[in-house]
């Protein structure tokens, strides 16, 4: 099984390379095409007008190869199919992104939008995200609901997205199937502040929404459960 890794948060960010220390026990076959650098909330954006540099780079985990591109994540994405692979992989997994992916923020996530424009490629897309940087759970419970999903079968406008828990281990309850909740973690509300007459800066309020339906992505890792559940794509591919 080919298997492409990829990220929002760039070759360097300590999650992919978590990521493909539990991959390569999935298949000896692993590629990594990911961001030069940061690319959070970029959503799908895609480059246009301009030509994707890629540079094949060192990796610390023994992956087949690693590639560095300047896009964006859908970009690595497309380009490892259309370009720089010689064969299709046989899925795609995003992550571990440093954050939550949940409820709307999917919409904005580059994390998200790498596994969905696999699923638009005619490619399994799985997507990875904690709550913070401790990959504890990630180690003792990745492995096994990767291979789960890798063996089911996936409909073709579906993208399963992980989510592991801020918790210990003693904490976490387990894994939980959910939907996605139907509100963004942080709810839309600025601070103005005035820097003249004709000028503000609107600062994010950062207030959270509490944790609501019982089968929802919030409503599991606020309960420190795992959260492990399909994204609809929008957009059909017949393959």
């Amino acid at each position: 099984m080919k298997i492409l890794i990829t990220n929002d948060d760039g070759i360097d960010a300590s999650g992919l390379r978590k990521l493909a220390e539990i991959v390569v026990k999935l298949s000896d076959e692993v590629y990594v095409v990911a961001p030069s650098g940061q690319r959070s909330a970029v959503s799908h954006s895609i480059t246009v007008g301009k030509a994707l540099r890629v540079r094949q780079v060192p990796f610390p985990v023994g992956v087949k190869a690693a590639y560095s591109c300047s896009g964006m994540p859908a970009d690595c994405v497309k380009a490892a199919v259309h370009a720089i692979l010689q064969e299709r992989p046989d899925v795609v997994i995003s992550g571990i992104n440093k954050g939550y992916n949940m409820g709307y923020d999917t919409v904005y996530s580059g994390t998200v939008a790498a596994a969905r424009e696999a699923v638009y490629q005619g490619i399994k897309g799985i997507a990875v995200s904690a709550g913070g940087d401790d990959y504890t759970l990630a180690d003792c419970w990745l492995e096994r609901i990767l291979r789960t999903l890798m063996d089911r079968k996936i409909a073709s406008h579906e993208v399963w997205n992980i989510n592991f828990p801020e918790c210990g281990m003693e904490e976490c309850r387990g894994i939980m199937e959910t939907v996605p909740a139907a509100y963004p973690y942080y709810k839309d509300t600025f601070k103005m502040v005035a820097v003249s007459e004709t000028e503000w800066e609107l600062l994010p309020d950062d207030e959270k929404f509490e944790p609501m339906g019982e089968l929802t992505d919030f409503y599991a890792t606020g309960h420190n459960f795992i959260s492990v559940g399909k994204l609809e794509c929008a957009v059909l591919r017949n393959c």
